[in-house]
């Protein structure tokens, strides 16, 4: 593989390449994984390392100038790893990082200035000061997903989270669905209060009017809805997955045709075409 490398990184060091058009590459190995793009590039991480080994054409390249152009990582595990103290990730703007968070987390991302997006897995309520110390040091987030553990029960810091920045907030990895009383709570936390776009999954019908009505700068809505038709089908039907297949279309033809008999004509209803459990509504 280091042969290759070089034999790849030898071709742009021409006079062509360097000198008429200063056109410069980096190639890096991450496991058996060769990466190979031009500079200046961002570069997003989704193994759970960092690079084994790296070249470069441009003269005054070097590592830090590596991570600076880091500002993706989709690796949630990536931080469990011994990372050098001298490296820096500067300008994450989407991270995927698991709770809890390690020490060493802190001292390589001193700062979350530009993160945009920020995924969240193995939520509790043991971990919310953590979160809380993310969402703090991230004044231009937008977007927030948060997922639990399927065994796990609602956990109640998931009304308490503050971030004046957060318009989008994706509740539909939870592995939980949402009670009436549970949607009215979200509506009046702070994230609920201020959120534009939600995926959220909920138990029944009811339960979409509520969002609806008390969201009050909700403009899209992605729901996946247990409803009690619904769930009688699915255990009549768990034998017979192509009859199953055809009703569940049918139940979800039933519960938008009684969306848009109970909400405001200003509500756009329509299921999504690439899955027969999710509902779209436009405020």
């Amino acid at each position: 593989m280091q042969e290759r490398i070089d034999q790849l990184i030898n071709s742009f060091r021409s006079s062509f390449w360097i000198e008429e058009h200063q056109w410069f590459v980096r190639c890096l190995t991450v496991k058996k994984t060769i990466y190979f793009y031009n500079l200046p590039s961002s570069f997003c991480i989704c193994e759970n390392k960092l690079p084994d080994l790296w070249r470069s054409t441009y003269p005054d390249d070097n590592q830090q100038e590596f991570y600076n152009n880091i500002t993706t990582i989709h690796n949630e595990i990536f931080f469990n790893q011994l990372i050098l103290p001298e490296i820096r990730l500067r300008n994450i703007n989407d991270l995927h990082i698991r709770l809890p968070i390690n020490d060493q987390f802190w001292l390589i991302v001193p700062s979350l200035e530009r993160l945009s997006s920020l995924n969240i897995s193995y939520h509790t309520d043991h971990f919310q000061s953590q979160l809380q110390a993310l969402l703090d040091r991230a004044p231009h987030l937008r977007y927030l997903c948060i997922d639990q553990d399927q065994s796990l029960p609602l956990q109640i810091s998931l009304f308490k989270y503050t971030n004046k920045s957060v318009r989008e907030f994706n509740l539909q990895n939870y592995n939980y669905s949402f009670d009436e009383e549970e949607c009215m709570r979200l509506c009046h936390s702070p994230l609920g209060i201020q959120c534009q776009i939600l995926f959220i999954h909920v138990k029944n019908r009811q339960s979409i009017i509520i969002l609806v009505k008390n969201m009050i700068n909700l403009q899209v809505l992605h729901i996946k809805c247990n409803d009690e038709m619904f769930n009688k089908q699915s255990t009549s039907n768990e034998n017979n997955n192509e009859q199953f297949y055809d009703e569940n279309i049918e139940n979800n033809d039933d519960l938008i045709q009684w969306l848009k008999d109970h909400l405001p004509s200003t509500c756009l209803v329509v299921k999504d075409l690439h899955s027969t459990s999710l509902i779209r509504i436009w405020i």
